[in-house]
């Protein structure tokens, strides 16, 4: 693997240092420029004030050996101004040493939990401010507030969504028994967050924005919350804001004028009037699945160069908005903690990454987190529904949601929402009848155990720590682990949040899916849907799992071996072709059924010898190599005997008209198989790939002759099924002609059509990317579109041609490959090599935006710094230390 020079220096010192220049221009003196005016928020507790600069600011270096805590440290202190001028300031209750290196990784280093939170407050400050006071404001429900009510009340729905849920409102009690070190780190991280807003303001797009403010402790266990619904309440936000009952008058009260505010990009949204009665969801049936995925490896002792274990992070997630992950280094100089790697935006911690005796990484599971219940309702009473022998009246929920109105003023919108026992009415396409209607229950609601799971991994000192945190807490929201450790161990787990029905409940709800009816239609969108009115449905508690009404940790799927264990967003039944996991709730996922392609792409790559060194076993460059070979699983099962096929026949039938195919025979012919930049014909087999449907790519059908088999599932299917070459061809030329039409080159490389469509700094140039979809059966992901939550301006993906894959632009990339890590214990510890493919800011015009976007497209890992002396001599800042204080009593 080639690995590219460090970008140069200078450049960020120089940015660097004016930064911290302006941390001490904030603190030596009253103001050395303008700054953004920020409204106060109101504290629901004393830990929930924010942290404030002072006059305090010195420089020291002090002498350390290589592997100490780093040296040359430039002291920035931050705390309250509570006493009188005259009396001496009491020493700030949190410092921390931030370091950042190339690529503007933050390392950062404390004496205790406190101070290690407000230092990566601080840092992720520095980098996604805008990000996480832009979520921060959606789960208080206040979009309406700040920017209108949106298009088609985009965010008049979001607030009483929101509201409705009551994130905000009940954080504080949720998260109320956290252990020690969580509530410290907690405390720590909104400290430091709120000091970088008042040293620096925020970097990017809410520069000058009016909604940019502080934010509390309640807010970040309130965001904290939304985070861990990102897979199942979260995809329902519509369908919670507008349901209504059907024979009531609107119960939206309407403000005297609406019109849209202004968006934080400074535009005019388009917008609707604030009074617009609750109105219908889409009329179909939504997906409810979680439009993100992930390829994760643990190698075990057996199959890797060292003996050790070693480690494949691969994420596919969203490149704009709030699901974006962000890198650091944590330790504490005690000893306790020293870990690196990546979480989600605006959490503390580290979610994916490795210490020195553990390594892991997370791939959304195909498990359900929640269940929608149909509801008999009471005749003549539509907010009253049957339970058993009895029935019980719906709670009503009035809320008011201030609407910022032309003026500039802002005016009360009000809607009555209403709840089940089980949790909010939802509006289904199938309607909110007078006999009928539906709700659901969220197993992550209640899920305050999220922090306390992810600091104990990432302190874990053994795998069998690890393994037991998982047991304790229990608090794993929406995704597989997988993990190694140092002496060689490979560990799979679905550990997240599962409803625990009983067997009856279970068999009763097979049954309904197999006849066909309603059941099967919510699950063939994600969902599982039960009778709400018969209490048997009702979630089992059993006295073994850490919250009610979910799986105990014993009874999830988990597999431990020294060869490998893997996972690509199937379900937990083919996490080792050698030992596939039966006999567990269907509730953790679906067995004994076809895989994607991109499930046996992974485990080709994993058991094919060709694919590992002489001896048979993987190198860290081997494991690197392949997942940027880019592969595509159908085209190595296809691809040549479509050739010969259309050599065969180069004319036939698309859209009945007669079509000559030897041009895309050729340019087929001619290609590589692989989904790189420089690969001709890549994009005109995805586009004949996408004409045929996933039941068809995953079965025996008009495109494959030999099914699947449970017994062989990453073999089958196979075999194109050649008896027709109309069927099989008509597909091929309807592609070229596709292509063709909308202006692109079937011989074109996959890098003309294919690149990083985020929002970019003005004039920059567009960036062509490698890697494949899903629909081609690679392993390295790229796709359209991020999907992302969030007011912040994004990259336009251009227009869809009705039936196909592409724009009018080509492949624009907003999502896929995004902490992609690689790891191999050694005798000298942790050695792991990395991308973060769209940087650490969400700033376009900071270098590091696209820095690591450039390492992607040339297929090239940048080595992660672990050990003190590397981040020593690889910084690109001065160590800064940040320091500061809550509060003081009044």
């Amino acid at each position: 693997m080639n690995f590219m020079q460090m970008p140069e220096r200078t450049t960020q010192r120089r940015q660097a240092r004016r930064r911290a220049v302006a941390v001490a221009c904030v603190l030596l003196v009253t103001s050395c420029s303008d700054t953004t005016s920020r409204p106060a928020t109101p504290s629901n507790s004393a830990a929930n004030a924010t942290a404030t600069a002072t006059t305090t600011a010195t420089t020291t270096t002090t002498t350390a050996s290589p592997d100490a805590t780093l040296t040359a440290t430039t002291t920035v202190a931050t705390v309250a101004p509570t006493l009188a001028p005259t009396t001496m300031p009491p020493p700030p209750r949190y410092s921390a040493n931030i370091t950042r290196t190339t690529y503007g990784i933050p390392h950062i280093v404390a004496d205790d939990w406190g101070s290690l939170g407000f230092g990566q407050g601080y840092a992720f400050a520095q980098d996604r401010a805008c990000t996480l006071i832009d979520q921060v404001i959606k789960v208080r429900g206040e979009r309406s507030r700040w920017f209108g009510p949106g298009d088609n009340d985009k965010n008049l729905n979001s607030d009483f969504a929101y509201r409705h849920l009551g994130l905000h409102d009940d954080a504080d009690e949720r998260f109320a028994d956290q252990p020690a070190n969580v509530t410290d780190m907690v405390n720590g991280y909104v400290a430091g967050f709120n000091a970088e807003l008042d040293a620096e303001g925020p970097h990017g797009w809410c520069v000058g924005q009016q909604w940019v403010q502080s934010i509390t402790t309640t807010d970040l266990y309130a965001y904290l919350n939304d985070v861990t619904l990102f897979a199942s309440g979260g995809v329902l936000l519509d369908q919670i804001a507008t349901a209504q009952p059907p024979t009531q008058p609107p119960t939206t009260q309407p403000a005297d004028t609406a019109t849209a505010g202004t968006d934080p990009a400074g535009t005019d949204p388009a917008g609707t009037t604030a009074g617009t009665t609750a109105g219908p969801a889409d009329s179909s049936m939504p997906d409810l699945r979680l439009n993100m995925a992930s390829n994760g490896w643990a190698i075990g002792s057996s199959l890797s160069e060292s003996g050790a274990g070693m480690l494949l992070a691969n994420p596919h997630f969203p490149w704009e908005g709030e699901k974006r992950l962000w890198e650091s280094q944590l330790t504490l100089t005690t000893g306790e903690l020293n870990v690196y790697g990546a979480t989600l935006s605006g959490v503390p911690g580290v979610l994916i990454g490795f210490n020195d005796a553990v390594a892991w990484t997370h791939t959304v599971s195909a498990g359900y987190r929640m269940t929608l219940y149909q509801l008999n309702l009471v005749p003549g009473d539509p907010t009253s529904y049957v339970y058993g022998d009895t029935t019980m009246p719906m709670t009503p929920d009035e809320i008011a949601i201030d609407v910022l109105q032309a003026d500039g003023s802002t005016s009360p919108t009000t809607r009555t929402m209403w709840s089940s026992h089980y949790g909010p009415m939802l509006n289904l396409p199938f309607g909110w009848t007078a006999d009928t209607g539906f709700t659901m229950r969220d197993a992550n609601l209640d899920n305050s155990d999220i922090l306390q799971q992810f600091l104990g991994m990432d302190t874990a000192k053994s795998l069998d720590e690890f393994i037991d945190i998982h047991r304790t807490a229990n608090g794993i929201p929406w995704v597989n682990t997988i993990a190694t450790s140092a002496n060689g161990r490979a560990w799979y787990a679905d550990a997240s949040a599962t409803p625990n029905l009983s067997a009856d409940s279970i068999a009763a709800w097979q049954q309904q899916v197999d006849s066909g009816g309603l059941a099967k239609t919510v699950l063939d969108n994600g969902a599982i849907l039960l009778d709400g009115s018969n209490p048997a449905n009702e979630w089992v508690n059993d006295p073994t799992a850490t919250r009610p009404g979910i799986l105990p940790f014993e009874q999830q799927p988990q597999l431990l071996r020294k060869d490998f264990v893997f996972n690509s967003n199937d379900s937990h039944w083919l996490v080792n072709p050698k030992k596939l996991l039966t006999g567990y709730s269907p509730l953790t996922g679906p067995e004994r059924v076809p895989q994607s392609a991109r499930t046996r792409m992974n485990a080709i790559l994993l058991t094919d010898p060709a694919v590992r060194g002489e001896d048979g076993t993987f190198s860290l460059a081997d494991v690197q190599a392949a997942i940027f070979s880019n592969r595509t699983l159908h085209a190595e099962l296809l691809r040549a005997k479509v050739v010969k096929t259309c050599r065969r026949t180069p004319l036939i039938l698309v859209d009945e008209v007669p079509y000559d195919i030897t041009a895309a025979c050729d340019v087929l012919d001619g290609w590589d198989g692989r989904d790189n930049v420089d690969s001709v014909g890549a994009a005109l087999w995805r586009e004949y790939m996408a004409l045929f449907s996933t039941a068809d790519r995953g079965d025996a059908g008009p495109l494959y002759m030999v099914g699947f088999s449970s017994k062989n599932p990453v073999n089958t299917p196979n075999t194109l099924n050649d008896k027709s070459d109309q069927k099989v061809l008509a597909n091929l030329g309807a592609a070229a002609k596709a292509l063709i039409a909308a202006g692109f080159a079937i011989d074109a490389p996959l890098g003309d059509m294919q690149y990083d469509a985020r929002a970019q700094a003005d004039g920059a140039p567009r960036l062509a990317l490698p890697g494949g979809t899903n629909i081609d059966g690679a392993a390295s992901i790229v796709d359209c579109c991020s999907g992302a939550n969030t007011l912040a301006p994004k990259g336009d993906p251009g227009t869809y041609p009705e039936g196909h894959n592409f724009s009018d632009k080509g492949y624009p990339v907003s999502f896929g490959d995004s902490f992609i890590m690689t790891l191999e214990f050694t005798p000298d510890g942790p050695h792991a090599e990395a991308l973060l493919t769209y940087g650490q800011p969400d700033d376009p015009s900071s270098p590091d935006y696209t820095a690591q976007t450039k390492l992607f497209a040339a297929g090239q890992f940048r080595p992660i710094l672990f050990r003190p002396s590397d981040v020593q001599a690889n910084a690109v800042t001065d160590t800064v230390t940040v320091s500061g204080n809550l509060p003081l009593p009044s």
